[in-house]
């Protein structure tokens, strides 16, 4: 049937409207961000020969692309010419590696090594050091830390400070066994919690080694993790045979002092049984043997100290004791299991001391 004759009219038929080229659109905006110059250059050619044999529309903003990316890649060639691309990486490789390396103190970890602040030890309050590769230079490596614990609030400064003393010494020497083989110079560090830190949930002390003079080269670390199992247990059983003496003079505690001496008495007694019942290479066996009779010899004399009455007899017996132990038979155990066999100077030229000297620096982490 006819249409025309029951009064119907057709719908128009529109021709469809041509698509936008997608490579006009991709070169416009690599052309605007400039990330690689050439390539909206080259997708700016291509969007015009396909727009021209296919009948697409995009065609100012292929030409835009092309014009933004060549005027991109000219710039991108004077710079290399001039060697400001060069420069311009290097400084953001450098400020890429620095921000790397830059540790808050919270985040401090067992093992790591680092820079302090204002290249040396001092009371601060600091919230990032620089993380260095312990084989290098470095001012600092953390032993490890601890949390603080029985304060419902901040406990001070003064008293976090008397914790970390106390407890970073313990922390340090189990981190360094080896004591010969810490460099002169070092001491013990640690960061506290601030009083704004400690609202915000921060109660850890980190420990620390750190020098105030010329940087260490290597890690310190001398524990399971690095020795092999001769060396722990002979430097275990020096570490445990110097025992700590009471803060003050012997008039002050006499009885902490003779406390002290029947606890050095127990320490030499149980290691000199651990250096006999260890088998020993054989090129270490005598020497062990050796210093296992000195520490039964030492014991004898720390025996008579704990049973003094006054303070001359007391260091009579006590000097006899620390005299028993000779450097040379520890030098010497020392050689045949490859450690360190100089001494710290300040035990060569005086091995023991009543009063040791405060060595620990604390500063704050913020």
């Amino acid at each position: 049937m006819d249409p025309s004759t029951q009064g119907w009219q057709p719908y128009p038929q529109y021709a469809p409207r041509p698509s936008v080229n997608g490579l006009s659109i991709a070169s416009l905006v690599v052309g605007i961000v400039c990330c690689v110059p050439p390539l909206g250059l080259v997708l700016g050619l291509i969007a015009l020969s396909q727009i021209k044999k296919r009948g697409e529309r995009g065609k100012g903003m292929a030409i835009a692309g092309i014009a933004l990316s060549s005027i991109s890649t000219a710039l991108l060639l004077v710079a290399v010419a001039n060697g400001g691309i060069g420069e311009a990486w290097d400084g953001f490789r450098k400020g890429m590696d620095e921000a790397s390396r830059s540790r808050s103190t919270l985040d401090l970890r067992k093992g790591d090594c680092f820079n302090l602040p204002g290249g040396g030890v001092q009371e601060q309050e600091t919230a990032d050091v620089a993380v260095v590769d312990c084989a290098g230079k470095h001012e600092a490596e953390v032993s490890g830390g601890f949390q603080v614990r029985g304060y419902d609030s901040y406990p001070g400064e003064s008293r976090l400070d008397e914790l970390a003393y106390e407890r970073c010494q313990e922390i340090n020497d189990a981190y360094a066994l080896d004591r010969w083989a810490v460099p002169k110079g070092t001491q013990t560090y640690y960061y506290l919690p601030t009083k704004r830190s400690w609202r915000l949930g921060d109660d850890a002390v980190t420990c620390a080694f750190a020098t105030d003079g010329a940087k260490i080269q290597g890690s310190v670390r001398r524990d399971a993790t690095t020795l092999d199992p001769h060396q722990l247990v002979f430097l275990k059983a020096e570490s445990a045979v110097h025992v700590a003496d009471p803060e003050g003079g012997f008039t002050d505690d006499p009885a902490g002092y003779r406390g002290w001496a029947q606890k050095t008495s127990l320490a030499l007694a149980a290691q000199a049984k651990n250096l006999r019942e260890h088998r020993w290479p054989a090129a270490a066996a005598g020497g062990a043997k050796a210093r296992a009779k000195e520490y039964d010899r030492a014991r004898a004399h720390w025996d008579k100290a704990a049973l003094a009455q006054d303070e001359d007899t007391f260091w009579d017996h006590g000097y006899e004791g620390e005299d028993a132990l000779t450097g040379s038979t520890e030098i010497s155990v020392r050689r045949t299991l490859g450690l360190e066999t100089a001494p710290p100077a300040e035990e060569s030229a005086q091995e023991s001391t009543e009063e040791p000297a405060d060595e620990s620096t604390t500063a704050s982490g913020a």
